[in-house]
C-alpha cells in the first residue's frame, strides 16, 4: 500500500518550473516525470534494503596487519625479572631521604619474549635477563610463570628460557629471514615501557646492519623503521603472513625512527645450541681475524675485509693454507666488512662445513676452502706449550709454571719454571685442567692476562700472542 501511494505521487507530480525547455514537446513532458521516478525509487530502495550489520562493519576494517596480530599476540609474552641494585647517593646528603650508606634496592628489569615451543620454551634477549633473578613471564591472559634459564648467548644477545605450567602453550610461527625484501611491511609486538601487547607498523630498512652497544658489537642485524622501545627488546618481528622473521632488540637508546632485530635464521641455531647444550658452540676456521683500520685499507686497496694476525695450524691442521699478513673479503661468496661479518657467517655455518675464502696476498688475489670446525672448549696441553710457551703443573704451592719455551711469549714476558699461577683473566685458577679452560680464550685474542705469584710477590704479565712488534 505505501509503495503504491508513492508511485501514485509520482504520477501527479508536475514539471519543475525550473526545467529546461526541450527541442521536442515530448521529450519535454516526460523528461521531469523520468528523474521524479528515479530520486522516489532510490528512496524506496533506501528503506527497503538492511543497513550493513556490526560484524559487516569489522569485517571491512580488518587488515592484514589485525589478521598478524591476533595470529601473534597469544605468543608474545611480558618478561620481569628483579636486579638488585646499590644505593647511588649512599653515604651523600641524599640519605636523609631514606636511604643510608650501603642500601640497596630491588628493580625490576621489564622486556618481552616469544613462546617457540608448545613446551613452554620462550626466546627473549640476553640483556633483558642480565644479572637478573626471580625471572617470571606473564601471557597476554594475564597468566603468570615463573621462569629459568637454559642458556644464554651475550655474543648475539639472545637467552632461552622454559616455564612450566598449563601446557601446551600458544607459539609462535617462525619465519625465515633469508628471503627478506627491502621494503616489505613488518610488525613489532612486544611491551614496551611494560605496556603489554603494543604493536608497531614499518617496512623492512636494511639487512646485515652492525651495530655497537657498549664495549659489544652485533652483526648481520635487520633495521626497521618500526618503533622498537625498551620493553620491546625480545618481542617478536613479523612479515604480513604473520611468521615472525626476527627478534627485536632496542640496543641503541633513544633512537629515532630506527629499530634493530636479529634474524630469526641466526636466533634459530642459537636456540637449538641453547637448548641442546646450554651454551652456543662457537665455530672457528683456525686462525685470528682482525679488524683493518682505514690505514690498511688503503694501503692493500680493498673496502672492507679482516687481517690475518696468526695462524694456528697444531690446532687447525687446515689453517697453513692462510698465511699472517693475508686479507680476507669474503667468505662464502658473501662480502666481509670486519670481524663482526666473519662471526655472523660462521655462526650461520655447520661443523664440518666447507667454506670458500677469499682475498689477497701481497697485494695478488687468492681463494682457499676451508671446514668450519668447533672452537676448543679448552687447550690441550700441546696447545698451550705451541700458543703461550708454557707447560704446567700442580706444585706445592698451587699450579705452578714447570717449562717454558724458548721464544714463547711466556719467555717474553720473563716467566720463568717455578711460578706459581693464580689466575687467568682475573678467573681463579687451581688446577691444569682450570688452566687450559681459562686459556682458551687465547685463540681468539691478542693477549693473555695472567696473575703470576712469585716469592712474597704478586704481579700481573699480559703475554702478546702476536709477538714482539707486531
Amino acid at each position: 500500500m505505501e509503495f503504491n501511494n508513492l508511485w501514485r505521487a509520482v504520477a501527479d507530480s508536475k514539471p519543475s518550473i525550473h526545467s529546461r525547455p526541450s527541442s521536442s514537446p515530448r521529450a519535454s513532458s516526460l523528461t521531469p516525470y523520468f528523474f521524479s521516478a528515479l530520486g522516489v525509487l532510490a528512496a524506496v530502495a533506501a528503506t527497503l534494503l538492511p543497513a550493513p550489520s556490526a560484524a559487516q562493519d569489522r569485517a571491512l576494517r580488518e587488515t592484514p596487519v589485525v589478521r598478524v596480530v591476533r595470529k601473534v599476540s597469544p605468543a608474545v609474552v611480558y618478561v620481569s625479572c628483579q636486579q638488585r641494585v646499590q644505593n647511588p647517593f649512599a653515604g651523600s646528603p641524599w640519605d636523609m631521604f631514606g636511604d643510608f650508606p650501603g642500601f640497596s634496592r630491588e628493580e625490576n628489569s621489564l622486556g618481552s619474549g616469544v613462546i617457540v615451543d608448545p613446551a613452554g620454551f620462550v626466546l627473549t634477549n640476553e640483556h633483558v635477563i642480565l644479572g637478573g633473578s626471580k625471572i617470571q613471564v606473564t601471557l597476554s591472559t594475564g597468566k603468570q610463570y615463573p621462569a629459568r634459564v637454559m642458556g644464554t648467548a651475550p655474543e648475539s644477545d639472545l637467552a632461552l628460557l622454559k616455564i612450566e605450567g598449563d601446557r601446551p602453550f600458544p607459539t609462535a610461527e617462525l619465519g625465515s629471514s633469508s628471503d627478506l625484501m627491502i621494503g616489505e611491511t613488518l610488525i613489532a609486538v612486544g611491551n614496551p615501557f611494560g605496556l603489554s601487547n603494543t604493536v608497531t607498523q614499518g617496512i623492512l630498512s636494511a639487512v646485515g646492519r652492525t651495530v655497537t652497544s657498549g664495549k659489544r658489537q652485533y652483526s648481520d642485524f635487520l633495521q626497521t623503521d618500526a618503533a622498537i622501545n625498551p620493553g620491546n627488546s625480545g618481542g617478536a618481528l613479523c612479515n604480513i603472513l604473520g611468521q615472525v622473521i626476527g627478534i627485536n632488540t632496542a640496543i641503541i637508546r633513544d633512537a629515532q625512527g630506527i629499530g634493530f632485530a636479529i634474524p630469526i635464521d641466526r636466533a634459530k641455531r642459537v636456540m637449538d645450541q641453547l637448548r641442546a647444550y646450554g651454551h652456543v658452540r662457537p665455530l672457528w676456521l683456525g686462525f685470528l681475524a682482525l679488524d683493518l683500520n682505514d690505514f690498511a685499507k688503503k694501503r692493500a686497496d680493498v673496502s672492507g675485509g679482516v687481517y690475518v694476525a696468526k695462524t694456528y695450524p697444531f690446532a687447525v691442521p687446515q689453517a697453513e693454507a692462510l698465511r699472517p699478513g693475508d686479507i680476507l673479503t669474503s667468505v662464502g661468496g658473501k662480502p666481509l666488512d670486519g670481524t663482526g661479518d666473519l662471526n655472523a657467517r660462521l655462526a650461520m655455518a655447520s661443523p664440518g662445513q666447507r667454506l670458500e675464502v677469499s682475498g689477497t696476498r701481497k697485494g695478488k688475489p687468492f681463494t682457499q676452502s676451508l671446514t668450519a670446525a668447533l672452537l676448543p672448549d679448552q687447550l690441550t696441553p700441546a696447545m698451550a706449550w705451541e700458543l703461550l710457551g708454557l707447560k704446567v703443573a700442580q706444585g706445592a704451592r698451587g699450579l705452578a709454571v714447570s717449562a717454558v719455551r724458548s721464544g714463547s711469549p711466556a719467555e717474553d714476558t720473563g716467566l720463568r719454571q717455578g711460578d706459581v699461577l693464580l689466575a687467568v683473566e682475573d678467573q681463579p685458577v687451581e688446577t691444569p685442567q682450570d688452566f687450559f679452560t681459562r686459556s682458551r680464550s687465547a685463540l681468539g685474542s691478542t693477549g693473555l692476562v695472567v696473575s703470576v705469584g712469585r716469592g712474597q710477590w704478586t704481579y700481573y704479565v699480559t703475554l702478546n700472542l702476536l709477538g714482539e712488534g707486531e
